[in-house]
């Protein structure tokens, strides 16, 4: 028969998909790590992705496949074919044990780990399982050399429909895709919890364009799901175990954050009213850290007391903090206040999943007239609690003028020269920085006045000294502070970016300076002993320290963004992105040569997995 490139074409096709038997047999590892759904919504994408998105994964094997055949014969082709087909197979495989223990897939970050991990602190493996690995490999090679001498070279199974199969596969991609749309938009937790045991899967989401076009109610969606009894996400073995919480006092609780307040820009000129209720008071502490350099990672590891390599398996699983589900448990009213909406950065699948009703946004024009209305809101509602019973309260009030750099005409700029509106595209790395920091630290002052207000308050209802205060902020915000040219946040995990400002204040708390490292996954920890009472070990259901320990300093912190992650110590950072791909830079950014791995990022990999089953 002919050596044609249609024929060499559907031969390296039919081999590839081939494999997609295999690959499910192999994938049916990631199978105890999957809450099996019961419901028809949750059935049917199980099956569409299991079909759909394995499917396009065989294909995506296709394409070197189909290149190479441009320029090789079937008798040489089938060389690459099987060695693309065993390595494809054995990364697959490899991907189920790293999943198991760590609950994130392989990328080069791992790979570099294996090979500096000298002393098996992360990977271990003995005689036999090396036997095994090399074993299977074999088995692999021989295996595919087999199928595509018979498909490529021999042109077995010509007949075969490999057209309709791929058609198959296109429409249960779609398909799956389609129905996480609508499973999303909805708070469908027994399709989204599906979402992270999936290698290189990256649903489709619509809910803000449903909500824009009348096809979604996203109150009223997430209404029905909104529950504080749902039972912990499958997977997670938090807390380890059940909680033991009583308080005999029940203090107000209040959270304040300043969206990317850096820790620079608390004092007595810039938040002139925090400084004088605090500064006498309050616990401040000098070297503390975001759990991320984004709002979504900074603020999920303040209320969970974990770190953000589980953020992603919490939001498919719908899974609210325990901090959270306890004060509703013990009966706090729940005041919760945003400038920006919560569900544009998901928390209202998150961190506030088992509130109901919830208040997703504040009304206004702008980040500073949203401050000032949620401020007035937060006013009228704690009026409304001084008129009923002596329930404690929860509240938060989450500021948003800074991030917005957006400040008053009328309100007060005490730092000059300011940029009077903010143009990103102005900035590069020969814009002096002076005039766009001064519009951030102003826009901080401007929260501050507002601040003040709600000081006042609390001291006029006599509640100043029955709450337990926090205020912080999400992350920081970088001015091209080290000559890199980084602007805003979510881009390094430097000082500017991660070091934010931390006071606490209120019943049971000792005033004074702490200069040790602590981190936003100290909070609640510190809130679930000395407000909710909780007696457990922290081991059982936090990554981080309680934030009253004396003495309390962390070797190193950790720090997420949306893809990437960095590991904190006094002397330098590891960063690695979303594709596994690592550095070692110091605390200004500058790379350094030839650094080995410290004993923190070994630890680290095992502090990850803390609370996975």
């Amino acid at each position: 028969m002919q050596d044609t490139l249609r024929r060499r074409w559907r031969g390296a096709l039919l081999f590839a998909l081939v494999q997609l038997p295999l690959v499910w047999l192999i994938a049916l590892r990631y199978s105890p790590y999957l809450a099996i759904p019961h419901d028809p919504m949750g059935i049917a994408y199980l099956i569409l992705t299991w079909i759909g998105h394995f499917g396009m994964l065989v294909l995506l094997g296709w394409l070197p496949l189909a290149a190479l055949a441009l320029v090789l014969k079937a008798r040489w082709l089938w060389v690459p074919a099987t060695l693309l087909g065993a390595l494809g197979l054995s990364a697959l495989l490899l991907d189920t044990v790293v999943y198991a223990q760590y609950r994130f897939h392989v990328n080069a970050f791992m790979v570099s780990l294996f090979l500096n991990d000298k002393n098996g602190e992360i990977f271990s493996f003995t005689t036999t399982t090396w036997l095994v690995v090399v074993g299977c490999v074999v088995a692999a090679l021989a295996l595919e050399g087999w199928l595509a001498r018979r498909l490529i070279v021999s042109n077995r199974g010509r007949r075969l429909p490999v057209g309709l199969v791929c058609g198959v596969v296109l429409v249960t991609l779609l398909g799956s895709h389609a129905l996480h749309i609508v499973a999303d938009a909805r708070y469908h937790r027994s399709v989204t919890q599906q979402v992270g045991i999936y290698p290189l899967l990256f649903p489709a989401t619509a809910k803000d364009f449903m909500e824009q076009h009348g096809w979604l109610d996203p109150r009223a969606a997430r209404a029905e799901r909104a529950d504080i009894d749902a039972k912990q996400a499958q997977n997670l073995d938090w807390p380890k175990n059940p909680l033991s919480c009583q308080s005999s006092d029940k203090p107000n609780v209040m959270v304040v954050l300043i969206d990317s307040w850096r820790a620079d820009e608390y004092g007595p000129q810039n938040t002139p009213n925090l400084y004088a209720a605090l500064n006498a008071s309050g616990r401040r502490y000098l070297a503390h850290y975001s759990g991320g350099n984004a709002t979504r990672n900074g603020t999920m590891s303040l209320f969970y007391g974990l770190s953000g390599n589980y953020y992603a398996y919490l939001d498919d699983t719908q899974t609210p903090p325990l901090l959270i589900t306890q004060l509703q448990k013990q009966g706090y009213a729940l005041g919760i206040f945003s400038s920006a909406s919560l569900d544009g950065v998901g928390f209202d699948r998150t961190i506030f999943t088992s509130v109901d009703p919830l208040r997703l946004s504040t009304q206004g024009d702008s980040p500073s007239g949203r401050d000032l209305r949620m401020t007035e809101d937060w006013l009228a509602w704690l009026d409304q609690q001084e008129r009923k019973d002596d329930a404690p309260w929860f509240s938060m009030l989450f500021y948003d003028a800074p991030h917005g750099y957006d400040v008053p005409e009328d309100a007060a700029q005490p730092y000059q020269p300011s940029v009077q509106g903010m143009d990103y595209l102005d900035l590069g790395p020969d814009t002096d920085p002076v005039p766009y920091a001064n519009r951030h630290r102003n826009a901080v002052h401007y929260d501050d006045e507002l601040l003040g207000r709600v000081i006042d308050d609390l001291k006029t209802k006599g509640e100043w000294d029955d709450t337990m205060l926090v205020v912080t902020a999400d992350h920081g915000q970088s001015f091209n502070d080290f000559g890199k040219n980084y602007w805003g946040h979510n881009s390094n995990f430097a000082s500017p970016q991660t070091h934010v400002p931390m006071i606490v204040n209120g019943p049971g708390v000792e005033s004074g300076r702490v200069e040790g490292m602590t981190s936003h996954l100290d909070v609640a920890p510190m809130l679930m002993r000395h407000a909710l009472g909780c007696t457990n070990p922290l081991a059982d259901y936090a990554q981080g320290q309680d934030l009253l320990t004396p003495g309390i300093d962390h070797p190193w912190v950790q720090a997420s963004s949306y893809i990437d992650y960095g590991i904190i110590e006094p002397n330098r950072i590891t960063v690695v992105d979303g594709t596994g791909q690592w550095n070692i830079v110091d605390r200004q950014l500058d790379s350094i040569d030839n650094a080995e791995f410290s004993p923190a990022v070994f630890d680290a990999m095992q502090w990850f997995r803390q609370f996975y089953r």
